[in-house]
């Protein structure tokens, strides 16, 4: 049974039903859920530099981190009556994958919880899938998730 669970949030469309099951799943095995996204490095914006200020990368993990804490404040809402757990709420800079893969091996997390497909086509055209990428490489077991196919 896992004892450490990590849930890897990319912020698209179904990343509050990812916070929410992984929240979710946590309370039911009793175990630390903690939460990750990592943003693109900044040689993905090569080019831009002239026009981007160097404060942004802090606005756009500030407002991740806030999306982030949201979604988590809205799932401990959802389960009234349980014990309140802390989540830690880690945004990282660089590839998704290695960003994810070096934060299990980090965290000694026992169980890494992906959506099935984030929002970026491109990234999936030349990368390939961090979903694909992350269980292929994990030092753990991988649940990918799929909206509407809870069992928990």
């Amino acid at each position: 049974m896992p004892k450490k669970v990590l849930v890897a949030v990319d912020l698209s469309k179904i990343s509050e039903e990812l916070v929410l099951y992984g929240h979710t799943l946590g309370h039911r095995l009793d175990v630390q859920v903690d939460f990750i996204h990592a943003l693109p490095h900044v040689s993905f914006w090569r080019g831009y530099e002239p026009w981007i200020a160097p404060e942004v990368g802090v606005e756009v993990q500030e407002i991740a981190h806030k999306k982030i804490a949201y979604w988590v404040k809205k799932a401990e809402e959802q389960l009234p009556g349980t014990h309140e757990h802390k989540h830690e709420i880690f945004i990282e800079h660089g590839s998704p994958a290695e960003s994810i893969i070096h934060k299990v091996l980090e965290g000694s997390y026992n169980l890494l919880i992906v959506g099935h497909k984030g929002h970026s086509l491109i990234e999936h055209l030349f990368i390939g899938s961090t979903s694909a990428n992350v269980a292929r490489h994990a030092p753990c077991s991988v649940l990918i998730y799929r909206p509407g196919l809870e069992v928990i």
